[in-house]
This record gives structure tokens, C-alpha cells and sequence, in this order.
């Protein structure tokens, strides 16, 4: 369960609710090529999924280990959990992840994923394509709704039957469905009468798309090739969410995750113990950021 909560970010939203724009240097980014760690191309998002958590509960009698019951807590919640696991939701589009897959497909390295990008983005029901890009940890999260359990608990002690077992299943919830649709889906997904699921979301908020804005896709576009080169490419997109965009997204002013920032699928890990980012970021990133705050600021 998230506790963070982006808090500062939700005071400092209050505060500058006038805003006529906000770039968000925490989303978005570039692409680095596998082989040569050339950059490929750079990604601004202008809409995200919403996040969302929700904890999946069973609870028993317990007793003793060693008069085992039918019925086991842990069991119970590891056959819900399969459950959600093998679930996939349906697979959607928008314009923003259309544009994606279009406009990313050609600088893809394998000739099967760049295929899937371009077979998904011309037709959303091509069952091929979804596999291929649902298989892709990069690309998986810009099909569909993504539902994953994350965290896990269980039991009082080794010799007793679990009287509680709980575990968390984190949700990226692609825009036009709600915490509460998405709640009722797993509940029919796992279909169990002994299984309680409540939504335990913090700090999360379905927002709409930001407009496309001439000023800022201009100045991002001449800013990201001031800094890596003028024959980068530039690819709207929809982060699988959530940022701190969607605190301002709310409040109707237009936000953009435009962080200059590039690397490798492979070295993505965010959010893990060993994230990391390249230094050879530090020196384009500050022409970056001079560039787009002198136009915007114009």
C-alpha cells in the first residue's frame, strides 16, 4: 500500500492553481538504443493512468496446524491471487498511445515488437500484436489495465492456522475507468464469497488528457534536439502513471511530463533499489532545461 501520497505535490498544486502550465520533470523521457546507446528517441507525456491500490483479504477461524480445515486463509488467497494474475483486461487505445505506437515502432531494434506497434496501433483487436506487446515489460503498460498483487501477508505463527491473509494488488488504470469500476472487475475476476477487497488508494486522482499545446510542443521539440541532436525524434505519449501531473490535471491547468532524461530499456528501474540514471544525462539536460523555460517564459 502506498503511503507517500505525494503530499507536497498536492500543497504545492493548491497553491499555484493559477498556473497557466506546468512541466513536470519527472515523467517522460528518452530512449537510448540497445547496441550503440545512441539516442533514439524522447517521449512527452500528456496523459497517465490512474493509480490505483486495493487490498485482497481472507480471514478464518484459524486453530491448531495440526488439525488442518478445509478451509485455509492462505490457501484461499493464493487461488484469488492466481486468479488476478491470470487475468488481462481488455486492450484499449487513445489518441496519445496510437500516436505512440505509430511514431515509436520505427526505431524499434526487433523487427517483431516494431511489427506489434504498428498491427496494435492500425487495429486494437489484432490478438498477435497484443501478446507480443503484453509480453514487452517496456510496452505492456500502454495496451490496457494493469493489475498486479505486490505485497503479501499472512499467518501469526508457524504452528497455528492463518486466521488473516492479506496481500495488495496495485492497479495502472488506463483513462475512462475508475477506481470503483476496476474494484468490481477483480471481485468478478476472483469470484470468491470469502474474499474482501477494499480499495486502500492514496493520493490518486482520475484526471483527463492535457491538451496538445502548440507553445509547449514546440518548445520541447527545439529544446530536446538543442540538446541531443536535431534529428531526434519527438513521440506523444500517455504515462502508465502516477505523476504528479495528474495533481495539477485536476485543477484543469494543462501539465506535461517532459523530462530530458535518457536510457536504456534495459536499465530501467524505477523504484527499485538499483535505480540509477547515466551522467552523460547531466550536460544535455541543463541545455535542455535553458532552452524550454527561455521560450516558455517569452
Amino acid at each position: 500500500m502506498a503511503t507517500w501520497g505525494m503530499k507536497t505535490t498536492g500543497l504545492l498544486s493548491e497553491k499555484l492553481k493559477n498556473a497557466e502550465m506546468v512541466i513536470n520533470a519527472d515523467a517522460g523521457g528518452g530512449k537510448f538504443d540497445e547496441a550503440t546507446g545512441k539516442p533514439l528517441y524522447w517521449v512527452w507525456d500528456g496523459a497517465e493512468k490512474t493509480y490505483g491500490d486495493f487490498k485482497v483479504e481472507v480471514t478464518n477461524p484459524g486453530g491448531h496446524s495440526s488439525a488442518p480445515r478445509a478451509e485455509n486463509a492462505i490457501v484461499q488467497l493464493a487461488q484469488a491471487l492466481v486468479k488476478v494474475g491470470a487475468y488481462t483486461f481488455p486492450a484499449e487505445q487513445n489518441p496519445l498511445t496510437k500516436a505512440y505506437f505509430t511514431q515509436a515502432a520505427p526505431f524499434e531494434s526487433d523487427p517483431k515488437t516494431a511489427a506489434a506497434m504498428r498491427a496494435f496501433a492500425a487495429d486494437i483487436t489484432d490478438q498477435g500484436a497484443i501478446a507480443e506487446l503484453r509480453a514487452n515489460p517496456s510496452l505492456v503498460g500502454k495496451v490496457s489495465t494493469t493489475c498486479v498483487p505486490t505485497m503479501a501477508d499472512a499467518g501469526h505463527a508457524l504452528n497455528a492456522l492463518p486466521q488473516r491473509a492479506t496481500a495488495y494488488v496495485n492497479c495502472r488504470i488506463f483513462p475512462g475507468h475508475t477506481l470503483t469500476e476496476i474494484r468490481a472487475t477483480l471481485l468478478k475476476v476472483i469470484d470468491m464469497p470469502q474474499v474482501t477487497i477494499t480499495d486502500v488508494t492514496e493520493g490518486s486522482f482520475e484526471t483527463d488528457a492535457s491538451p496538445m499545446r502548440p507553445d509547449f510542443v514546440a518548445a520541447s521539440t527545439k529544446a530536446i534536439r538543442k540538446a541531443w541532436g536535431k534529428d531526434i525524434a519527438v513521440v506523444p505519449s500517455q504515462s502508465s502513471g502516477a505523476t504528479d501531473s495528474m495533481y495539477f490535471r485536476r485543477l484543469g491547468i494543462p501539465a506535461y511530463g517532459a523530462n530530458p532524461v535518457f536510457t536504456r530499456d534495459s536499465e530501467e528501474f524505477s523504484h527499485g533499489l538499483n535505480e540509477r540514471v547515466r551522467l552523460e544525462n547531466i550536460r544535455p539536460g541543463v541545455t535542455y532545461y535553458l532552452s524550454l523555460f527561455t521560450d516558455l517564459t517569452k
